[in-house]
């Protein structure tokens, strides 16, 4: 009657763990930075549990592109943006910007339902996965749709990011 748990079901859960800690601490920090560097915690916990499900091409993916790039554009926005007038900011923009996020979302919805009744695209052979070769056969062929989504997904995180700065730049 005694449980069995394996070594890499413990780091797992260890794992787990730190992530749901960082994240907790994110959300509980006053100040953006401590939250930023807490999503860092999470994200590299993040990476740790993709090493015990044997993906370590994603552990990897992780460390680079959230850990690495994506959080030091999040580290460079906090750093220019000024909060304090980020506060007194005036409400119209915020509807409009609401707006076109609703509007945007309910279109990417719509293509997205579309596209899953679309039944023409069949992945070959399982693999295994984690690998080079799985994540690109399925990244390109059945997930197509969710790269293309994720592409629209930061051209716009961009264009709200040069929307910022030249803002700041006519206040100065």
């Amino acid at each position: 009657m005694g449980m069995n748990i394996s070594a890499a079901a413990i780091i797992g859960m260890l794992f787990g763990a730190i992530a749901v800690a960082g994240a907790l601490v994110m959300l509980t920090r006053k100040t953006a930075l401590g939250g930023a560097i807490s999503l860092v915690v999470c994200f590299l916990a993040f990476s740790g549990l993709y090493v015990t499900l044997d993906a370590p091409f994603v552990a990897i993916m992780q460390v680079i592109v959230y850990a690495g790039a994506i959080m030091m554009l999040i580290v460079f926005v906090i750093m220019t943006v000024d909060t304090r007038a980020e506060a007194l900011r005036r409400e119209r923009t915020t509807v409009i910007g609401a707006v076109v996020a609703i509007i945007i979302v309910g279109a990417g919805i719509a293509v997205y339902i579309l596209a899953l009744h679309d039944n023409a695209i069949i992945t070959r052979g399982a693999g295994i996965v984690g690998t080079i070769a799985n994540i690109g056969l399925r990244l390109f062929t059945r997930h197509a749709l969710n790269f293309e989504m994720l592409s629209l997904l930061l051209l716009v995180a961009l264009v709200g990011a040069l929307v910022l700065v030249k803002q700041g730049k006519k206040k100065t």
